[in-house]
């Protein structure tokens, strides 16, 4: 196994934000982590984002959504916390890094909303979502060195860099631990993705970038150690924009054409086949199977007519690779008119 999960960063890339760089209007930073547990099927995607608008930087915005195989979904929006060199923390969620690049924990103590449609659809005017306490514990150690986003392609990010948002890089994990909901704690082991990204992020048109028409982005790790990645944005044509993947290969991250990616061409949720074609630079193809297990709206970003606006469809899927399954992410956004009548689509 490789030493270097950090890609040839320096572990200060690991260190929490407290404040924006000097001269750096609108800079952000957010740490996220994408928790699946193989036994139960339950999916955890936290999001920790600084408060940049008001200048916040020791708090944190949480989007934070647990998913159940059953349908069950449990939300939660707060802004709060105390945040230190070594720990991104919400009013309630925490990211604690332990060793850089190799070891970080995720905790969580509050009350979370059961937004579950079948139980709550149409119930009254004003809907009175049954709220449940909630914590989790778990431990995460890395299984693969991190991506740094546009390392495998020429030019780097090129037109997408506005979107991504400055610097991101993304890392694939193990994760074991416990997660209690009401009276019932689940014991959980699987996989996951980080990520961590510090810039300016901008998803308008701008006079050097156009503005973001949606995207793809997914990964996963096996428990052999191999794994991939991608990202993809599209143009409104239908082409792609940008694109770059990689494997997990012999323990080191290689860089892959994105051969053919799962775009949006629906609203569903749960139970969608997804296929994915990656090409290494040495012509090895990789072809990964699945199906989607959940999903929820994590986002709309406006358009100037209805049909132009796109949804933020941040779920998990049951992956396939070479003999290997495993559950894991995959993050979708596409304009409506393009989920709705293909034009605009990539293929």
């Amino acid at each position: 196994m490789p030493t270097d999960f950090a890609s040839g960063l320096t572990a200060a890339y690991e260190d929490v934000a407290l404040e924006p760089p000097t001269g750096q209007l609108g800079f952000g930073e957010n740490h996220a982590f994408w928790i699946h547990d193989e036994a139960t099927g339950v999916h955890i995607n936290g999001h920790l984002m600084t408060c940049e608008d008001v200048g916040a930087y020791d708090q944190r915005i949480t989007k934070l959504s647990i998913m159940f195989p059953n349908g069950r979904v449990l939300l939660l929006r707060e802004t709060g916390g105390v945040s230190d060199r070594q720990t991104a923390a919400g009013a309630n969620l925490k990211y604690r890094c332990i060793e850089p690049f190799q070891r970080w924990t995720c905790s969580f103590k509050g009350v979370m909303q059961d937004v579950t449609v079948a139980r709550y659809y149409m119930s009254s005017a004003a809907v009175d979502y049954h709220r449940v306490p909630v914590s989790f514990e778990i431990d995460t150690e890395m299984g693969a060195p991190a991506w740094i986003q546009g390392a495998f392609t020429e030019g780097g990010l090129g037109p997408v860099a506005a979107f991504i948002g400055g610097e991101r890089y993304e890392q694939l994990f193990r994760a074991a631990g416990r997660l209690t909901v009401g009276r019932e704690t689940i014991s959980l082991s699987g996989f996951g993705n980080r990520t961590h990204r510090l810039g300016r992020r901008d998803l308008t048109a701008t006079a050097t970038a156009p503005r973001m028409l949606g995207h793809i982005w997914t990964a996963a790790l096996f428990p052999s150690g191999s794994g991939f990645g991608l990202q993809a944005y599209p143009t409104a044509a239908g082409g792609i924009l940008w694109s770059e993947g990689y494997v997990v290969r012999d323990g080191s991250l290689v860089g892959a054409e994105v051969l053919r990616a799962p775009w949006l061409r629906s609203y569903w949720t749960r139970g969608e086949q997804i296929a994915i074609s990656l090409r290494t630079k040495d012509g090895e193809i990789f072809e990964v199977s699945g199906e989607t297990l959940g999903t929820v709206i994590g986002a709309r970003l406006s358009g100037a007519i209805p049909g132009e606006q796109l949804s933020l469809f941040q779920g998990y899927a049951r992956f396939a690779m070479r003999g290997e399954t495993a559950i894991n992410m995959i993050e979708r956004s596409l304009r409506h008119c393009a989920i709705e009548t293909g034009v605009g689509r990539p293929p």
